[in-house]
């Protein structure tokens, strides 16, 4: 009978993938979430969109505000299986950590390049993005999480939840409690906090967030200090599964105890966000504790619904349904960032529209599709196509075993 870790699937470190034995429901969620990505960043218009597929305006959250963090965490998750086959190789700590070094610098390249696609604004190069605060939260989680390999588990994750703990708290002391130039401290608005006050003095304003009039950067400097905690805590669900996940004669008796635990601990995670957010607000633009708390919390429990429906139970229509998810999850930053580059393309193109005039491909779609949907429904079918025109480039390689490493 197999473990619970053995799905003869491909699997995924933060978006690459070679064949190896690791959950299936890793592999589905990191999919899911870079298919999200996909969707929500690609509509016919911004001007229609479902609420549960905008980003909150400032304070509060929305199912699109989970998507990064549970990226993040996946990462973590990851991070556990790749350290423990290293480790059965006999690699050195010097190597594995030349390895985390090595693909953080990738992952911060790749994503200013990405930047350098929104050609409008390419003379005031935005710096910071999604793969670079990946690239730093891996770097950062990685290496603590190395030094901390030789110690028992139970000090092992003892002390990663004690850094998880002291990046939360020093994240927010500083947001608090010093004051910035001309607004003072505890400010929490997008121009007046901490943090994008340290992102203008090392980026200056014309190197942010584009659309947000470049006062601030949702993926700014200080806020990477507790989005390195949702990278942490996956670390220690992925410790968790590791942990309990040797050969049993009730794989699916093992599955439902390890999603239990998983998901009662994102219960208690989420319950702890909302009793602190009258308090310390639940925002993912600044990166709040609580948000951290919460997004943290629901990747816990998507892990834990994905992990017993998929890695115990062994429903042969459930896996061949996550099929779609599976070919994003195992080429995850690539498909990100063929999104990222064809969209941007796409936008130069001119196509005449039914009312006279010339839009984007975009633009043409949602025109097209107006006569007999709402303006949601429409913007939104455009998001799918083009969701599974990422999945329709990346299918022949899935389906080839092709899984591009960075």
């Amino acid at each position: 009978m197999p473990s619970t870790q053995i799905a003869q699937l491909p699997s995924a470190d933060i978006g690459s993938a070679a064949v190896s034995s690791r959950l299936l429901s890793v592999d589905v969620f990191r999919g899911l979430c870079v298919a999200g990505m996909i969707l929500v960043t690609n509509p016919g218009t911004y001007d229609s969109i479902y609420w549960p597929l905008k980003h909150a305006d400032w304070n509060g959250a929305t199912p699109t505000d989970m998507i990064f963090p549970s990226f993040l965490f996946l990462a973590g998750v990851s991070m556990t299986f790749s350290f423990a086959a290293r480790q059965r190789r006999g690699e050195s700590a010097t190597l594995s950590a030349r390895h985390i070094v090595l693909r953080s610098l990738g992952l911060i390249v790749l994503g200013v390049c990405l930047n350098c696609m929104d050609l409008l604004t390419l003379p005031d190069l935005r710096l910071p993005g999604v793969l670079q605060r990946i690239g730093l939260c891996y770097c950062s989680g990685g290496l603590v999480y190395l030094a901390l390999r030789g110690k028992r588990p139970p000090v092992r994750n003892g002390l990663m939840a004690a850094t998880m703990l002291l990046l939360l708290v020093t994240y927010w002391s500083l947001q608090t409690r010093i004051p910035v130039p001309g607004y003072g401290a505890g400010r929490l608005d997008q121009a007046d906090n901490f943090g994008a006050y340290i992102d203008r003095a090392i980026f200056g304003v014309n190197h942010l967030w584009h659309w947000g009039g470049q006062m601030w950067d949702p993926e700014g400097l200080l806020s990477t200090l507790p989005a390195i905690a949702n990278l942490l805590l996956g670390i220690l669900a992925g410790e968790r599964l590791t942990r309990t996940s040797e050969p049993t004669t009730s794989l699916s008796g093992r599955s439902w105890f390890q999603s239990f635990d998983l998901a009662l601990r994102g219960v208690a995670m989420v319950l702890l966000a909302l009793a602190l957010d009258p308090v310390i607000p639940i925002n993912k633009k600044i990166w709040t504790p609580s948000f951290m708390l919460l997004s943290g919390g629901v990747s816990l429990l998507a892990l834990a619904l994905l992990h017993w429906l998929l890695d115990g139970q062994l429903r042969r229509w459930l896996r061949i349904a996550a099929t779609p998810a599976l070919v994003f999850g195992s080429n995850a930053v690539l498909g990100f960032s063929l999104a990222n580059i064809i969209s941007p393309l796409l936008g130069l193109l001119r196509i005449p529209t039914p009312n006279g005039g010339f839009a984007a491909p975009s633009g043409f779609v949602y025109q097209r599709l107006l006569p007999w949907m709402d303006p949601r429904n429409a913007s939104l079918a455009y998001a799918v196509l083009f969701t599974l025109f990422i999945c329709a480039i990346l299918w022949p390689l899935y389906q080839r075993r092709i899984f591009l490493r960075l």
